[in-house]
């Protein structure tokens, strides 16, 4: 066993001094004094009854698996370049958590570690990455190591041929994690603080605390380390949300060409963050056979754009589109998607030259996605997956793939991603877009490694690519929809906390009648991962507009532009759409509106005076 200085000991009571009377649980411990030296680590770990050691590929036994050594004296893991240790943890996201270790790293040699917020290979998310003796993944830097997390940096001061111990601690009930390190002889030191539901970017990401990879990072001849006496400790017990919603159900009446709203108030009165998505589900309709394709791009593009990701190695990537229910509900509320297409082309570079496309032998994966929380993706509602030989192509015209999946999905009332995974080939063209005006940070996402989802066109060099060649189809009956909206569709809430939601309901574009759907949410609460709230709004048939129609005047209607309101002391006007879904809000002093950039068609202003009254006036948009 490993002997530790004094002074360690006494930073360690001090530790211990901290928490106080709180529950303290060793989960996982691990000296290797069990394992036999020269055996296979994670092979070794499993045969003993470890089950937390596997490999980057989940292949114990191969060539990724470290082994077992004797280091003066000791018994401990001896990892070299080619070695890829995994350490899972669980992936839990509640909780407080000490993840301790000793690296120790010979003279003229260095190393790597991480933590991962989710561990699928090289679709994995980062959560932090430690580099030792080295300044990034390709630079040596001896006596030095750089530390990345949330988009933070920093340095630590590195040594050979002595043990260094490191200690993580992850609060994902609070959401925040630190990095502390201990020289040999040295007292432990903080060297970095940052939001843990951020990845090693800074990009939103998941408080899931999935596993840690053990990674000798550079090359053969100076990529080697040893490792010892790892320990999770979890800090005060298990954790979790525990969310009260009110009301538990909503039942209003209005007027044909009203609003109204109704706030919906969230309470966490758990011992974990609670987090929440949510959107309004319209059901969907019986019978029918209509299809319609929803996308972002053009029809019948002739001209796509080729983006080439540069890099010496195939790079596994997902496309999207999101299609929030503000985009689809006005044509296919209540039906299913039934297929989804991407177009695949052959590319030649500037000289004529073809430009590689998949990687050979790689397959590619079609999806759908529900919501997720931090608006990311949530559940794969379905998946289809093809291989290189299903890729449909030709030589005369440019084609999309098209796949049916196995079973429909029901477009009832929720943000939906339609993405296509797929691995592209060294400097490699698979990346498809119509070369339009870009619907930016929808039609137009991307990602690497399961991290969040990125714009194409924000993040590409400031270049306008367009959105990509990507669509769903829609088929079934649809149902009336976007008579409520919310006006937030996902949350988090502290411990303690509490949050509201606010559904605004309207009959502008409905006829009188009743009409059921329901606010939904998914939650971390585990006592409740699902809630629904009916709602039931009834749609008297006396009309609002004609009440109050001739408040203001409103000048040009129809107009192709600029319309002008004749009236003192607006605060605000809010214009809706035919079917009731907020567009715009408009806050001016000369009380204009300019209308060029909108479709044809009927428009509502509601205007809202500084006294709170309103008036809701039509307006007609005719080019």
């Amino acid at each position: 066993m490993r002997k530790y200085s004094l002074l360690m000991l006494v930073a360690m009571f001090l530790f211990i001094g901290n928490v106080k009377a709180q529950e303290v649980e060793v989960l996982i411990e691990d000296d290797f004094s069990a394992y036999t030296v020269g055996n296979k680590l994670a092979q070794g770990a499993i045969a003993i009854g470890n089950d937390w050691w596997t490999t980057w590929t989940s292949a114990p036994g191969g060539s990724e698996d470290g082994v077992v050594a004797e280091y003066e004296g000791d018994k401990c893991a001896y990892l070299t370049y080619g070695n890829d240790q995994v350490l899972l943890l669980g992936g839990t996201s509640s909780g407080v958590y000490d993840l301790e270790f000793d690296i120790l790293i010979p003279e003229g040699k260095n190393g790597y570690f991480n933590i991962l917020h989710d561990f699928n290979a090289t679709n994995s998310t980062w959560a932090l990455e430690s580099h030792l003796h080295m300044s990034n993944s390709s630079t040596s830097a001896p006596g030095s190591g750089a530390v990345q997390a949330g988009g933070e940096t920093a340095t630590i001061t590195c040594v050979y041929d002595e043990w260094m111990h490191f200690r993580l601690h992850v609060d994902t009930d609070a959401d925040l994690a630190q990095y502390y390190y201990t020289l040999p002889g040295e007292e432990e030191e903080m060297v970095l603080e940052w939001q843990w539901s951020l990845d090693a970017q800074g990009a939103a990401a998941s408080r899931k605390l999935d596993a840690m990879d053990f990674f000798p990072p550079k090359d053969a001849a100076t990529s080697e380390y040893y490792l010892d006496n790892f320990k999770c400790t979890r800090i005060g017990g298990e954790t979790a949300a525990e969310l009260v919603f009110n009301p538990e159900e909503i039942n209003e009446t209005i007027e044909e060409d009203d609003m109204s709203s109704v706030t919906i108030s969230i309470e966490n009165n758990g011992t974990s963050i609670g987090e929440y998505s949510a959107w309004v589900d319209y059901g969907v309709g019986e019978g029918g056979s209509n299809a319609q394709t929803i996308s972002y791009a053009v029809d019948n593009v002739t001209n796509p754009s080729g983006l080439t990701w540069q890099a010496d190695q195939a790079v596994n990537f997902e496309v999207a589109s999101l299609f929030p229910a503000t985009a689809y509900g006005n044509s296919v509320m209540g039906t299913y998607i039934t297929k989804a297409a991407y177009m695949f082309c052959d590319w030649v570079d500037a000289s004529g030259n073809p430009s590689p496309g998949l990687e050979p032998g790689t397959d590619v994966i079609f999806r759908i996605y529900g919501p997720g929380t931090n608006g990311k993706p949530g559940e794969i509602l379905a998946e289809k997956v093809i291989g290189a030989e299903d890729i449909a192509t030709s030589e005369t015209e440019l084609v999309y793939t098209i796949v049916e999946f196995d079973e429909p999905v029901a477009l009832t009332g929720y943000d939906v991603y339609v993405a296509v995974e797929m691995t592209a080939a060294v400097n490699g063209t698979t990346m498809t877009l119509d070369g339009s005006q870009a619907v930016v940070g929808y039609g137009d996402l991307y990602r690497q490694s399961k991290g969040a989802f990125l714009s194409i066109t924000e993040n590409a060099g400031g270049s306008n690519y367009g959105n990509w060649c990507l669509y769903m189809v829609c088929e079934g009956s649809p149902v009336v929809g976007g008579y409520a909206t919310l006006d937030k569709t996902s949350g988090s809430l502290p411990i303690g906390g509490s949050d509201e939601v606010t559904v605004n309901l309207s009959s502008i574009g409905i006829n009188e009648g009743t009409y059921e759907a329901a606010v939904k949410f998914v939650t971390n609460d585990p006592a409740q991962p699902t809630v629904e709230i009916p709602l039931t709004l009834k749609v008297n048939g006396v009309n609002v507009e004609e009440v109050m129609g001739e408040a203001y005047n409103i000048f040009p209607n129809p107009t192709s532009g600029l319309v002008t309101i004749e009236a003192e002391n607006i605060n605000y006007i809010a214009i809706y759409n035919s079917v009731g879904q907020l567009v715009n809000v408009v806050k001016n002093e000369n009380n204009t509106v300019d209308m060029s950039s909108y479709d044809n068609g009927v428009y509502y202003f509601n205007i809202v005076d500084n006294a709170g009254q309103n008036s809701l006036q039509r307006v007609v948009v005719a080019k």
